[in-house]
């Protein structure tokens, strides 16, 4: 077993290397950028202007240029008046370089299903990112949540590739209207981070390209983003960082790429692999693309450096001051939205009537008139903001934990008390303390030390923490569980005890204020599942094969093998799951999860009134208009996310039973009805068949019928119309 104090010393080693240090690095690194204004205005196009400085760059400056510079840079070319570029580590906020707003995680992103809410968080963190002199983002991250223990999922979109490709999209073109090139990563099928540099993901064409690959591809054509990273993994067989199938011929060839492609750190494993794949930058510095091994490969390094100038010249990074003088490092507008994306990230996912008073659900909290309110659990204090690795940021603007976002939020007359958590469990204090109070919150999950990149996070929660809610709700029967957690946990061993489970996917710095403002009803909780949560192990098909204790694991695994070929043999597993993932296998194999994919409840409740769509029959090359008027029929007000799914009712080649293809949030006061729109484009209602189109396989529509069925989540279907499509002739 990984013991706890490798687990501190890996996470030390991996954010001892962050902020201090890195800034350090880059004051002195930044002497030679001080004096850089920006270029003269030049109405060249950014190909030109890439072109004559590389046509002007020795063959050394080549060289230096395709590879990292002090971990977080792209070198500068003195000679041609050019600074250097720097990156920082993303998706919740530029972590590389001092204190910053900490924002809620990727996944709890992708619980909001709100594209314009990422946009807005998107817009802070570039802006912060220029504030400190950087211009590239490392994310965002939508590997699908394949695993659902995978210890990165926090740093992804869930385990549907429209619904990650919609909000990364939107993401990227925020930070691209403030000039910030994102580097959405890993390219591909990195969907697990045990024996992450040594596990091939051995997969069919058909499950890569409908599953694995379309938030990438969503992410350079609808977000136009301007950099990729390239996984650690193999893929069938090939690393990421060599596979010219992936980096090149669909990249760039099928979706037109015209961006530069960096590799992970130390993700490298061949010198000639990358040079002839399509990989341009090797991070975190020259290990295998060194003077040495590439002086011979000067087209390659042509191709290469001119990707990076070309980007960094369409960006704008060339023509500015290093950093922003305007941007604002860290402002309360930055810590406000931050706050407004765990807010609609929190999702509710029980909520009962407590012990035998069937009036009254246990949430909102009770409050004022002297009512008590015990909270314990791990998490209570010193609350988990993100999970660790990359992503996690030490040094926020401000955190407010559990404990004190109660205390701040509740009521005038209310009372607060803390139950420190013991693993020995509860002390006759501890339970008079309980039993009395009138209401229980149970702080429970993982941490950033539990739950990072490296490795994979146990399925279970402790068993501490299983016995506290155990011992606390046979106390109290009013109690409820905080989750944090970046994916799916098991509950089924313990969710029939709590009336009340609320599941916070890592809310970043203000994740005490968001949460105490969902459990007082302050807020009105919008969150949905972008992940099916299983009853039990068993029940997730993509889990089979999986090391049975995986959670396991040595230093010298974690240690070693990173960029080193030689050490220990590539293993190989087997996506036999096909596309039965998340919810389209527990839907099409009929197994009941313990919760839904799309589903989050409210303090309100919504109907689904009618659904109509622009036309019941089209062509094959034509979209159609999905309308569904919805109405709040609670008492107060809310958001409600309409999801849109389609089955293909004959196919050729199997399918799942449903698929989600569209989605829309609306916020609605009580009694007030509105009408949700979505377009659902040509590619809705096609699959990919590896035997059409020649050698690559094709998109294929079949004519026929198909359903289009609106609900609340993907259980929850309130409509549904029939769509004919027939093939166009051409």
């Amino acid at each position: 077993m990984l013991s706890t104090f490798l687990k501190h010393l890996v996470q030390k080693v991996m954010l001892s290397s962050s902020p201090d240090a890195r800034q350090a690095e880059m004051n002195r690194a930044e002497a030679e950028d001080l004096d850089f204004r920006g270029l003269s205005p030049d109405n060249r196009s950014a190909q030109e202007r890439a072109g004559d400085i590389l046509r002007a760059m020795s063959l050394e400056e080549k060289v230096m240029f395709i590879t990292g510079y002090k971990s977080l840079g792209i070198r500068a070319l003195p000679r041609h008046g050019l600074p250097s570029v720097w990156m920082s580590d993303a998706t919740s906020g530029p972590r590389s370089y001092g204190p910053t707003t900490a924002f809620p995680s990727a996944v709890a992103m992708a619980a909001t299903w709100d594209p314009q809410l990422v946009a807005r968080s998107a817009d802070h963190i570039a802006e912060a990112a220029r504030a400190k002199g950087v211009s590239i983002l490392l994310g965002p991250g939508v590997n699908i949540a394949r695993i659902p223990t995978c210890g990165r999922n926090f740093e992804y979109m869930g385990e549907d590739p429209y619904l990650a490709g919609a909000l990364s999209s939107s993401y990227i073109r925020a930070c691209k209207e403030r000039g910030v090139i994102c580097t959405v990563k890993h390219m591909a099928a990195n969907n697990s981070e045990y024996d992450r540099h040594k596990v091939s993901s051995d997969l069919s064409d058909r499950a890569l390209r409908e599953l694995y690959l379309p938030a990438f591809e969503a992410s350079v054509r609808d977000g136009q983003t301007m950099a990729l990273m390239s996984a650690y993994n193999p893929v069938n067989g090939i690393w990421a960082s060599e596979n010219r199938f992936l980096l090149t011929e669909i990249l760039r060839e099928e979706w037109g790429f015209d961006g530069f492609v960096v590799s992970d750190w130390n993700s490298l494993y061949s010198t000639a692999g990358p040079l002839n794949s399509g990989l341009d930058l090797e991070m975190p510095e020259a290990k295998w693309l060194t003077p040495e091994r590439v002086k011979d490969s000067e087209s390659d390094l042509d191709r290469m450096a001119g990707n990076i100038l070309r980007t960094l010249f369409a960006a704008g990074v060339y023509d500015r001051p290093v950093k922003d003088p305007q941007a604002r490092e860290f402002h309360e507008d930055h810590d406000r939205a931050a706050l407004d994306v765990a807010l609609a990230g929190i999702v509710l996912l029980k909520n009962e009537p407590a012990g035998t008073d069937a009036t009254h659900k246990a949430l909102p909290l009770p409050e004022g008139g002297g009512a008590t309110i015990a909270v314990c659990g791990p998490h209570a204090v010193n609350s988990p903001t993100l999970g660790g690795g990359s992503c996690h940021v030490a040094r926020t603007t401000g955190t407010v934990d559990l404990l004190d976002g109660l205390t701040q939020v509740s009521a005038d007359g209310t009372e607060v008390i803390h139950i420190p958590f013991r693993k020995t469990g509860l002390n006759t204090a501890d339970r008079r303390i309980i039993a009395d109070a009138d209401a229980v919150v149970l702080a429970c999950g993982f941490d950033y030390r539990s739950e990072s990149e490296l490795y994979d996070r146990p399925w279970r929660l402790p068993q501490a923490q299983r016995k506290l809610i155990e011992r606390a709700s046979a106390l109290n029967p009013r109690c409820a569980v905080l989750l944090t957690a970046g994916g799916g946990v098991e509950t089924e061993s313990w969710s029939a005890d709590v009336p009340a489970i609320v599941h916070g996917l890592y809310l970043g710095q203000s994740v005490g204020t968001a949460a105490a403002r969902i459990l007082f009803g302050r807020s009105n909780p919008s969150g949905k599942l972008p992940f099916t949560m299983a009853k039990r192990w068993n029940d997730i098909a993509s889990v089979r094969g999986y090391p049975r204790r995986y959670w396991t694991t040595t230093p010298g695994r974690l240690a070693a093998g990173q960029g080193n070929p030689r050490f220990r043999k590539m293993r190989h597993w087997s996506y036999d799951e096909e596309l039965m993932l998340g919810y389209r296998h527990f839907d099409t194999a009929g197994i009941e999860p313990a919760f839904c994919f799309g589903h989050g409840l409210s303090y309100t409740d919504f109907a689904v009134l009618d659904m109509s769509l622009s036309s019941n029959r089209i062509g094959s090359d034509e979209a159609v208009t999905v309308s569904v008027t919805v109405k709040n029929i609670g008492d107060r007000p809310g958001a409600e996310v309409i999801q849109i799914y389609v089955a293909d009712l004959e196919s050729r080649l199997p399918r799942p039973f449903k698929e989600l293809k569209g989605f829309g949030r609306i916020y609605l006061e009580a009694g007030e009805a509105g009408v949700v729109r979505m377009e659902l484009p040509p590619r809705s209602f096609q699959y990919w068949d590896p035997e059409f189109g020649g050698k690559r396989g094709s998109w294929v529509t079949e004519p026929g019928e198909f359903r289009i069925m609106a609900g609340r989540s993907s259980r929850l279907i309130e409509a549904e119309e029939k769509l004919v499509i027939s093939v166009t002739q051409e």
